[in-house]
């Protein structure tokens, strides 16, 4: 495992030899070993310990966990204690993203004083287990490569080596650690992708997770070629003073339009379904068709697909995943079980059921036009007629907000949820939706 680690930070330019490091270690065996082999390799390296405070006893036997093996083997440890929840509330995100943001700044933090990198714990059943999460919640042209060997101040030693390996690594060197009981609840769907998914594949070809790993250096090359290629058709476009971008069609319409598109248009809160619609556009020369995203207007024009900022018409977002919830957006979603349901929550509440709720999903304004089939009506229904029989005030109509998915609306936020996605006792994959919106 030390060979395959040093061949991996030397390969990928991840640390100088003897650089010092932050090593992220919350006291689960993927991030002790990690301490134990850096520091084996000759890294000097200085240990930061998140406490979440999310579960009890459990948290502090981490952090005990973790400052007690520092203390013993002599190694500095910084030790933050954060408020996920109290995140959570005021930015409007999941518990999961709350958490990753208040580590993300610490980390900063620590990384501008020096040591100027932080080491974390991925390893390469990590990486199978990213792409294929993204695989099924859409990951669009984007991830691939799933997780970068480095991003910014972060390296990832571990990334060719699999979790049986780091396992055994502990037990042969008498490395403590502690056991995450969150990593085997099957609300979350990556657990259910490591625990289920995969070893299932393992079992109907054996050599499946060796395979998968070969394959995801491939798809990280190929991640590399494409945004060179896409930054070289796109090569010179600029916007103009006002922010509006023109791109000519023969910049788009070359040898693979969707991925071109992709890589202009990420990030601008367009659903992955919305690419296949605009190249159709264009192809068919619809001249006037206008896509609305998040803070732009996408429309086509005679000869270019033009790009222009919108500050008037309400944004878009597009969740990949529950916990892909940015600042601002008026909805948040976290995954909880059947236990928590309550019918009398009010209408800005809704209990989905996570496995009947295809990712990714699409929170836009109502358009004209725009059906559902609202629960316990037995037919569709056009929004306008819904907002009608709500007596929506006009004033308020042009705030109104549904969540989609690439074929239906699942809820007319605050108003009507949408039949055969209300989560029930038996639901494994509970997502309570809160609706901040006017």
């Amino acid at each position: 495992m030390l060979d395959r680690v040093r061949a991996t930070i030397a390969e990928k330019q991840l640390a100088q030899p003897n650089e010092p490091l932050w090593v992220a270690v919350s006291g689960g065996v993927d991030s002790m070993v990690l301490l134990h082999v850096l520091r084996t390799l000759g890294h000097p390296c200085h240990v930061a310990h998140v406490d979440h405070g999310l579960r009890g006893e459990e948290s502090e036997a981490d952090r005990d966990l973790v400052l007690a093996y520092c203390e013993a083997h002599d190694i500095p440890c910084e030790v933050r204690r954060v408020d996920v929840k109290a995140r959570a509330a005021s930015a409007g995100e999941s518990t999961q993203m709350a958490a990753r943001w208040l580590r993300r700044e610490w980390f900063a933090e620590l990384a501008a004083q020096g040591p100027y990198k932080v080491a974390t714990a991925h390893h390469a059943d990590d990486v199978a287990e990213t792409f294929f999460l993204g695989l099924i919640q859409g990951m669009g042209a984007r991830g691939w490569g799933s997780i970068p060997a480095q991003h910014g101040i972060y390296i990832r030693p571990l990334l060719d080596v699999d979790k049986a390996t780091i396992i055994g690594s502990a037990r042969a060197n008498n490395i403590p650690w502690r056991e995450d009981k969150s990593n085997a609840d099957e609300v979350y769907l990556r657990n259910r992708i490591r625990n289920e998914l995969l070893p299932t594949l393992e079992e109907w070809r054996p050599g499946t997770h060796r395979n998968i790993r070969r394959n995801m250096r491939l798809f990280g090359e190929l991640d590399l070629l494409a945004r060179t290629f896409c930054d070289n058709a796109l090569e010179g476009i600029a916007s103009g003073a006002d922010g509006t971008v023109r791109v000519p069609f023969q910049r788009i319409l070359g040898p693979a339009p969707l991925l071109v598109l992709h890589h202009l248009l990420r990030d601008l809160g367009f659903h992955p379904d919305r690419f296949n619609d605009i190249l159709a556009a264009i192809n068919t020369g619809s001249t006037g068709a206008r896509f609305p995203g998040k803070g732009v207007e996408v429309f086509v024009d005679r000869t270019e697909l033009v790009i222009a900022p919108d500050t008037t018409a309400p944004p878009s977002y597009v969740l990949h995943a529950p916990d892909d919830q940015g600042a601002g957006m008026p909805l948040t979603i976290v995954a909880t079980t059947p236990d928590d349901i309550d019918p009398q929550a009010g209408p800005n509440i809704a209990w989905l059921d996570g496995d009947l709720v295809p990712f990714p999903l699409e929170l836009r304004p109502w358009r004209n036009g725009d059906r559902m089939r609202p629960d316990g009506l037995g037919g569709s229904k056009l929004i306008s007629d819904i907002l009608i029989d709500a007596k929506m005030p006009q004033d308020r109509k042009a705030r109104v907000y549904v969540l989609a998915d690439c074929d239906r609306i699942i809820w007319l936020c605050g108003i009507r949820l949408a039949e055969g996605v209300k989560a029930t006792a038996s639901s494994t994959n509970v997502l309570k939706l809160a609706w901040s919106g006017a």
